[in-house]
């Protein structure tokens, strides 16, 4: 099932601040609600543990991210393989860094598949949930930054 999410956020920091967290794994995690984990593999290769709830199902995936096409401070691509008990995700998308008056307008693009009974619950629910948990993830992303800064 093919899903895509997409959302500008406004984040109250300089983009240079802003590309920095983004290229430190322990902020990066921070995007990624319920990671347990994520550890550098090689450069821009990371291996993570998300704990992911849609509906009534719950799995943890082991996932590998793979970040490419690199353009400080601007952004980058991502690709991301994600395997559970319930089902699998792979997707790739992009970051997008504009300054915008007072900080930074990050834009947040991903498209992806979901199979297994994960991908049972429904288009428009998986679609609703990835929302919410990208929402959260910037949101934490932002306090973490912020109270860093």
């Amino acid at each position: 099932m093919a899903i895509r999410l997409e959302k500008d956020y406004h984040i109250e920091l300089e983009k240079a601040r802003v590309w920095d967290a983004i290229n430190d794994p322990e902020i990066l995690a921070s995007i990624l609600p319920n990671c347990d984990s994520l550890e550098t593999i090689s450069d821009n290769q990371y291996e993570a543990q998300v704990n992911v709830k849609i509906g009534p199902i719950s799995s943890k995936f082991n996932s590998i991210l793979k970040i490419f096409d690199i353009n400080e401070p601007e952004g980058y691509k991502f690709q991301v393989k994600s395997n559970g008990v319930k089902g699998s995700m792979a997707g790739s998308g992009e970051i997008k860094l504009h300054s915008n008056g007072d900080g930074t307008r990050f834009t947040f693009i991903a498209e992806g598949n979901v199979t297994g009974i994960i991908a049972r619950v429904g288009q428009r629910f998986i679609e609703a949930t990835g929302k919410k948990i990208m929402d959260q993830g910037i949101e934490n992303f932002k306090q973490k930054i912020v109270s860093i800064a």
